[in-house]
């Protein structure tokens, strides 16, 4: 008798618990409804069509938390009432010469490995330091984009830039080819942490009226290899060996010139992100792990900062309940190598949750593996094809660096058109990467007729600018449409299967250059024009809707 009572007793609590949560998520889901309601009335008042849909959340990538896309609303609306200020501009150049880290320790290697090559290996050997940035690039990507989305943007926001620049300086200073291999494996596995992290602590500060500065600061990408250019171009034509039987350290300095001052100048802006920018946790990532009050009071401190109104209260988050708790606290859970792992997964689950979310993630995934093979065979094939043609001016190293320098400097405006483009009515991030991808791939093909020092600095220009015009706006998509508390972790995956894919470009590259085949290059114009495919498949749209 005993017995049953007690069995009558849990089932009795079991059934209250179970309806104590049916009541905490029937609230959030009202919640959510009536601020559809909401969004309804600002729809039927006509106050125009991009503050209308500005108001609208992309909820459908975060449906298995209803709490949570209330929660995630409510900072929307605080960051829309608080609007742009000077810690905005400040953060997305801040954040952006994220970008430009991570493109300008690529660029330095590409400059420099020639040279590295013949003081330590002699000629015509295989590129392995090369090959391994891909695997240091992959690391990186899941170690920082993993970290911020497990214990916080800032730390891995802060630290990146810091670490590329002293393994950079390393790297520099180093006496022989085994020791240069790990000290740029080092430094790329920090600066390829940079994309993922920068881009998403930019976006979860930026007000939905500018969610076009995050295709915007790409252009940030640019001005990284453009700043390696120009540094390659000032040191390796006079600073460098002609040939490996009489190459030494002495007579080959260029390339150690070039990764100290490189790695000086992110040095300095890991400095200013550490002791003057001062970063808060992002408002998104604290409400996605269970931190109300800190959200509320990092959004409030933003708005008594620039003297803004905020009307937002603490009880309002409160008020939409209480989220699921599959996040890692680290207060609650240690240092649990297993709760991390199994964290990680959960996160990696939730951009497969449910059928559409899955149909995008693949899209992106995909995206991201082309692209990272095209533009990289591109990078690295390209100059051999063109010298093997016949390009007369190609076999002088100083015209060499200034068509690269000139490249890279219109490679910048590629972005900033890509930001214009997106505001164009019915183009948006889509339409905008099927002109790129279209444009792209029509240049390419035109390349291959290039026969002189000056069509290849105009091809190349083109060319820069063009695929700029469609990479600007994948990387901003990308952390778009993936969940706030999955968007490190799927910009990592993306940015990692792209580095695989990638890697693949050197093997190209040695097998091509004793060919002079054009087949490379047609490869990597069919495929940059596939990506114009993949994007008019992708379900979402974001410039419609103000991003979770």
């Amino acid at each position: 008798m005993s017995t049953l009572n007690e069995k009558s007793n849990i089932q009795n609590s079991d059934s209250q618990n179970s309806e104590s949560q049916d009541s905490q998520k029937s609230e959030a889901q009202k919640v959510q409804v009536e601020y559809s309601v909401k969004d309804a009335e600002l729809l039927e008042d006509g106050k125009g069509v991009m503050i209308k849909a500005a108001q609208k959340d992309m909820t459908e990538v975060e449906n298995d938390d209803p709490a949570l896309s209330a929660k995630i609303h409510l900072v929307n609306d605080a960051l829309d009432e608080i609007g742009f200020t000077w810690t905005h501009a400040a953060l997305f150049c801040i954040a952006g010469f994220g970008y430009s880290a991570d493109s300008q320790m690529e660029m330095i290697q590409s400059s420099v490995y020639t040279y590295v090559n013949m003081q330590f290996l002699g000629d015509n050997s295989y590129p392995i330091a090369t090959q391994c940035s891909y695997a240091a690039l992959i690391m990186g990507s899941f170690i920082f984009g993993f970290g911020a989305d497990l214990i916080g943007r800032k730390l891995c926001f802060n630290s990146s830039l810091l670490l590329a620049a002293v393994f950079g300086m390393f790297t520099g200073g180093a006496g022989s080819y085994p020791m240069y291999v790990i000290f740029f494996f080092l430094s790329e596995v920090a600066a390829g942490g940079n994309l993922g992290t920068d881009v998403a602590v930019f976006m979860e500060y930026l007000p939905s009226k500018y969610q076009y500065l995050n295709t915007t600061m790409a252009a940030w990408w640019g001005v990284g290899q453009t700043i390696a250019a120009v540094l390659a171009w000032a040191f390796m034509p006079n600073n460098s060996c002609s040939d490996a039987a009489t190459c030494t350290s002495s007579n080959n300095r260029g390339w150690r010139y070039n990764w100290y001052v490189n790695s000086g100048i992110i040095l300095v802006v890991g400095l200013i992100r550490l002791f003057v920018l001062k970063l808060k946790e992002t408002p998104k990532f604290l409400v996605s792990n269970g931190r109300d009050e800190e959200a509320y009071e990092t959004i409030m401190a933003l708005a008594k900062k620039h003297n803004r109104h905020c009307s937002l209260t603490l009880e309002d988050l409160k008020s939409c309940g209480e989220i699921k708790e599959d996040y890692y606290n680290a207060k609650k859970h240690g240092h649990s190598f297993k709760k991390l792992c199994t964290t990680t997964w959960d996160n990696i689950k939730i951009l497969f949750q449910s059928r559409k979310v899955t149909y995008s993630t693949s899209l992106i995934i995909l995206s991201w593996m082309i692209i990272g093979l095209a533009y990289s065979t591109f990078y690295n094939f390209l100059y051999t094809y063109i010298a093997e043609h016949g390009a007369t001016g190609l076999d002088s190293t100083y015209i060499t660096y200034r068509n690269g320098t000139i490249d890279n400097v219109v490679g910048i405006f590629g972005p900033i058109a890509a930001g214009w483009l997106i505001k164009v009515p019915y183009l948006g991030r889509r339409g905008t990467m099927i002109i790129g991808a279209i444009a792209g791939m029509a240049i390419l093909f035109g390349y291959t007729t290039c026969r002189t020092a000056a069509a290849d600095a105009g091809f190349g220009s083109a060319t820069y600018f063009l695929i700029n015009v469609y990479y600007a706006c994948l990387y901003a998509y990308t952390p778009e449409v993936f969940p706030t508390r999955a968007r490190t972790t799927g910009v990592a995956l993306c940015m990692a299967l792209g580095r695989v894919a990638g890697a693949f470009s050197p093997v190209i590259y040695w097998f091509a250059s004793s060919s002079s085949s054009a087949a490379p290059i047609w490869a990597c114009g069919a495929l940059i024009g596939s990506l114009s495919i993949l994007a008019f498949l992708m379900p979402f749209e974001p410039s419609k809707q103000r991003t979770v």
